[in-house]
């Protein structure tokens, strides 16, 4: 089969690999779409948990094409998204509602081949039967919003809480719709890029700031105590430690951008211990597949607007670079 390959870091190849065999607990999916992540330029840079070389790619579904021996509740023609996150089920972190905390964890596109590949092959156990209304657009976003279900169990939004977001990239903006759906009395965002601003004005955010040296006072003017809940989408080190000068007393930081696994940011304790914060961290999903269909078959989140790129496995390495300098949306790889 075809699959894009990450040989070695900061490396991208488009080669021809052998078929992925399938475990009897196991079944391989013939790839429809996956999507580009921020995820996947962490791992191109070597800042993330993977070893190379790997085929990356965690966003994705596709149809079933052959079923493992052991496997009854699939057959092929299934069509199916597929949870990158693979938990054993038997640690005490699985045993304690934590199985993405797994102390055996594994990860389709980060330890293991992914979907930027013609077939992937995924334990059972991780595939999802999908509603016949959704489209491949929506199948690719369902493990993001999958990580937006996870943040919003993690974070505590109380009535009425203004809301800021940093960075209004593809995550950004699905955040800006679930909160709206959370109970924020609004939903501020600042971005440096004026169409992402616009974008998530349509989405539901009721203030939206540029990045700039009037963005200070702008969001002093919308909330002159302070956000109670701030989340930061970017995953740029500067921009997390400048974030906390936005929270309210008593407010909530969540940590929702991937920032490079060697960057270190300061916060004063005296100003965590002063102002009552609550420091939030949320890492991928945990067993919210489900809702995430629900959200996106009930047409609650809108993902439509959010892919810019569509692209053949051959563009791979334009559109991912295109990804990394900031000139797209949500790129979607079309594999057949």
């Amino acid at each position: 089969m075809k699959a894009v390959l990450f040989p070695a870091p900061e490396s991208i190849s488009i080669e021809r690999v052998p078929d992925p065999p399938c475990a009897p607990d196991e079944v391989v999916v013939q790839v429809s779409r996956c999507g580009i992540c921020g995820t996947d330029v962490h791992i191109y840079r070597n800042e993330y948990m993977s070893n190379f070389p790997v085929i990356p790619g965690h966003e994705f579904g596709g149809v079933i094409v052959e079923v493992g021996k052991a496997v009854t509740d699939f057959k092929v023609g299934d069509r199916v998204a597929v949870d990158p996150n693979l938990y054993c089920g038997h640690c005490d972190m699985c045993r304690n509602e934590m199985a993405n905390h797994c102390l055996n964890w594994q990860g389709v596109g980060i330890t293991r081949p992914g979907g930027f590949a013609e077939f992937v092959a995924a334990p059972a156990r991780a595939c999802y039967h999908l509603p016949a209304s959704l489209s491949d657009a929506q199948v690719a976003f369902i493990e993001p919003l999958a990580c937006v279900v996870h943040a919003m169990k993690r974070i505590r939004i109380l009535p009425a809480d203004p809301v800021l977001i940093l960075g209004a990239g593809p995550m950004g903006l699905l955040l800006v719709q679930a909160l709206r759906r959370m109970g924020a009395s609004y939903v501020a965002v600042v971005e440096k890029q004026p169409a992402r601003l616009e974008l998530a004005r349509a989405m539901g955010a009721s203030f939206t700031t540029p990045v700039g040296p009037d963005q200070d006072a702008a969001l002093k003017a919308i909330a002159p105590r302070g956000f109670g809940v701030v989340i930061d989408a970017t995953g740029v080190p500067a921009v997390i430690e400048g974030a906390f000068r936005y929270l309210r007393p008593r407010g909530a930081f969540l940590q929702f951008g991937v920032a490079p696994n060697h960057a270190r940011v300061s916060v004063s304790p005296y100003d965590i211990f002063r102002n009552d914060w609550t420091i939030i961290g949320t890492f991928a999903l945990c067993y919210t597949f489900l809702p995430a269909i629900d959200w996106l078959a009930s047409g609650a989140i809108d993902v439509t607007p959010l892919v810019s790129h569509v692209a053949p496995m051959q563009e791979f390495a334009t559109v991912f670079q295109q990804f990394v300098a900031g000139q797209t949306l949500k790129v979607h790889i079309v594999m057949n």
